[in-house]
């Protein structure tokens, strides 16, 4: 009975399908549709290409800019020296210490941990030490 259904659910699916097919081309040839047909045509878009066919994006300059001024370099120069000066200090110092001060609290921690999980004395130590 089941597969009766299932050939009954196929061939009511595939005769609509199948009726589809007349209204697609027979050959290979693409078509335009009719408003598309009526469209003017697409003039050049201007696109500037260099000696390789490849599109040229954006502005090409067509002069070297000029230099920065000598006292705007300076006055770059004073700024970042600034901003050095500024800075924490000797950063491999800093690195040590707190490398050290991990060091410290990992020992710290290890300690705490083989404390915590030390086996607890038993009750016959604890008797044998009474006599």
């Amino acid at each position: 009975m089941r597969a009766v259904r299932m050939t009954a659910m196929c061939v009511s699916l595939g005769l609509p399908l199948s009726a589809c097919q007349s209204f697609l081309p027979r050959d290979e040839t693409p078509t335009t549709l009719p408003p598309l047909a009526a469209a003017p045509g697409v003039a050049s878009s201007g696109q500037k290409l260099d000696e390789a066919g490849y599109p040229i994006i954006g502005r090409m300059p067509r002069a070297a800019r000029e230099q920065a001024a000598d006292d705007a370099v300076a006055q770059t120069q004073q700024r970042f020296s600034r901003a050095e000066s500024r800075s924490w200090g000797n950063p491999e110092a800093a690195y040590r210490r707190d490398v050290a001060e991990l060091e410290a609290l990992a020992a710290r921690q290890q300690a705490e941990a083989a404390r915590v999980l030390a086996p607890a004395p038993t009750a016959d130590a604890a008797s044998s030490r009474a006599q």
